[in-house]
């Protein structure tokens, strides 16, 4: 082995001991993330949709189960009781049997623009409103995977994952054995692999077979998504940074598309090489057979420092260059995002790390990011207005 390989290999090695290490103190004590999540009445009533006053007027009348009680007497709910809540109640959030998942691909060329961070906190935001969730990580650098506490390389011999399923060298095709659970009941993930980027190479070969190969490799994540896209309510796709054969899939695969981007005069010049690479490569997806229509498009400025005078002004060239396209709030730049993801998490798995005024200032400027983009999410069923039990409001 030479001095080159040798080293890599070591220092692999070593950043996986210290991962693991950090784990074993972060998820304490079994080394696996485990939600800890609570909610009082008031923010257990307005994640379900209803006040504090219906949620105990149903509990008294015997509907709801009491709830739980800390040790000075307080009322708390668990994740699992509000899912039991609202099928109680009949509070139904997501779309209707009948109809498709969102597919919302979080797309830019750029790295360092928060595109992982950004999938896993929508994924959570969406998951606490009710919505059944699946995240398919399709970045061979496996960040998202990460997030939700799947090692990448403990599946370098299961056959199960995507990668196998999108190589046309393989012969596994059952899309719905590479989704795996997450700690959260309503998520699931198709985490990435160690041969995702080998699938890449794989799907580029058909190139030289030309016409049939072609289009099937590209649709391949398509194909494979429409065969679970009633089992759940939205489809999160975390995207490669460049557009390759793994990158036209997710174009053709996906109904919608969130674009981040920095107020920052780079990564701003930068996606506009990147908006007109994705119609030049709807362009070429389409010649080769793969019609591509997006519900909708949205760009939303992420790690905003409104302190930061050039970033206030990039933002207003957001605003007047995206027009309706742009989200109205910004995703705000904070140490707390940080110091969540530093520790394998969310803002909506995590405590405060610094003061509770500065941490829910960040928790409601998420809420308000991706209630935006719920909204779109939800003008893309013919059912979109919520359906309850309208008889424990009253």
């Amino acid at each position: 082995m030479s001095f080159t390989v040798n080293t890599l290999r070591n220092v692999t090695t070593a950043c996986q001991q210290m991962r693991d290490h950090i784990k074993t103190i972060v998820f304490r004590p079994d080394n696996r993330k485990t939600l800890d999540i609570s909610f009082g009445p008031t923010i257990a009533a307005e994640l379900i949709g209803r006040t504090p006053e219906a949620l105990a007027k149903a509990e008294a009348k015997g509907r709801l189960p009491q709830p739980k009680t800390q040790p000075n007497g307080r009322r708390y709910y668990t994740l699992e009781d509000l899912t039991h809540i609202r099928s109680a109640l009949g509070i139904h959030v997501g779309k209707q049997p009948d109809e498709d998942a969102v597919v919302l691909a979080v797309q830019n060329f750029k790295g360092g623009v928060g595109k992982s961070t950004i999938t896993k906190h929508l994924a959570d935001y969406l998951a606490l409103h009710g919505y059944r969730v699946l995240v398919i990580d399709c970045d061979p650098q496996a960040s998202t995977t990460t997030m939700f506490d799947i090692q990448p390389e403990t599946l370098i011999d299961d056959e199960q994952t995507l990668g196998a399923f999108l190589s046309p060298r393989s012969t596994f095709s059952n899309f719905a054995e590479t989704i795996r659970d997450t700690p959260w009941p309503t998520i699931k993930i198709v985490p990435s692999s160690l041969g995702l980027q080998d699938a890449e190479w794989d799907l580029t070969s058909t190139l030289r077979e030309g016409g049939q190969a072609v289009r099937e490799s590209l649709q391949a994540l398509r194909i494979g998504i429409a065969s679970v896209t009633k089992d759940f309510d939205v489809i999160l796709l975390d995207p490669p940074p460049a557009m390759g054969f793994l990158g036209l899939n997710v174009m053709a695969a996906a109904t919608g598309l969130l674009i981040p981007v920095p107020a920052r005069q780079l990564d701003y010049l930068s996606t506009i090489h990147f908006m007109d690479t994705i119609a030049d490569n709807i362009e070429i997806l389409e010649q080769n057979g793969t019609p591509v229509s997006y519900g909708f498009i949205r760009v939303v400025c992420s790690a905003f420092s409104p302190s930061k005078p050039g970033e206030n002004d990039m933002w207003r060239i957001m605003q007047a260059t995206y027009a309706g396209l742009l989200l109205g709030q910004p995703i705000l730049a904070s140490e707390e995002i940080k110091n969540a993801t530093q520790a394998f998490r969310s803002i909506y798995e995590s405590k405060p790390s610094a003061s509770h005024q500065t941490y829910t200032r960040c928790r409601d400027n998420l809420d308000a990011v991706f209630a935006e983009v719920e909204q779109q999410i939800r003008q893309q069923w013919p059912s979109t207005s919520l359906t309850a039990d309208v008889s424990v409001a009253a």
